[in-house]
């Protein structure tokens, strides 16, 4: 029992004792799996004929998961911290989802997607991170910020009963605000802190507000 109790005793002080050493603002990387929901209708698609030009194809339908990550600069004061962030993130179409989702939502238009799509996203972030376990390794925080965002697409391209149509962007080229909530947990191992994170941020698209969510994140502050 007293070794045990030295021990707590000894995990509890060494991340305090080089916690002291650490200089009050400290740089980091982080790297994520997103699930995104594009609040955008794809329609009035070029070349289609009519009837077919009436087809709408709901982005949120046809995207799959998106690869993120970026840098960022943490200033402690206290249990509050004030984290900025520079990220990029880039979500490619599903050619299965989209050709499926085609064919069940207007059966009988031969509507193909063949490759582009990507949509660009490079942001810019300020978040307020506040500790509200203070455990002496292993601390659990929220987090809530507001930021820019600079969103671009790709043309994609896409197939008509056989013939390719005029490639076109999924959407307009355009910077919007942005803002997040979350939650996450910092283990602090001396003058390293690795760290997971969930948060949900809400991009202000002139198409429709639309939602990406950290399936995976993890970053490191040092």
């Amino acid at each position: 029992m007293r070794r045990f109790m030295l021990f707590l005793l000894v995990l509890y002080l060494v991340p305090m004792a080089c916690r002291a050493q650490v200089s009050p603002v400290r740089f980091g990387i982080h790297a994520n799996i997103i699930s995104a929901n594009i609040n955008a209708t794809l329609s009035d698609i070029a070349g289609l004929p009519p009837p077919s030009n009436n087809v709408e194809v709901a982005l949120s339908e046809v995207y799959g998961l998106g690869l993120g990550g970026g840098a960022h600069l943490d200033v402690f004061l206290g249990l509050l911290t004030l984290r900025m962030s520079a990220d990029y993130i880039r979500i490619s179409p599903d050619a299965e989802k989209f050709n499926s989702y085609v064919s069940a939502s207007v059966p009988g238009i031969p509507l193909v997607y063949q490759s582009g799509g990507d949509i660009n996203l490079w942001s810019g972030t300020v978040n307020g991170k506040l500790v509200v376990l203070p455990l002496p390794v292993v601390k659990p925080y929220v987090t809530g910020g507001l930021g820019l965002a600079y969103v671009k697409s790709s043309e994609v391209a896409l197939n008509f009963n056989g013939s390719p149509l005029a490639p076109f962007p999924i959407l307009e080229s355009q910077t919007v605000g942005t803002y997040n909530l979350g939650a996450g947990v910092d283990f602090e191992l001396g003058f390293l802190t690795i760290y997971g994170e969930l948060k949900v941020t809400w991009v202000m698209l002139k198409e429709g507000t639309s939602t990406y969510v950290p399936i995976g994140l993890i970053g490191v502050s040092f």
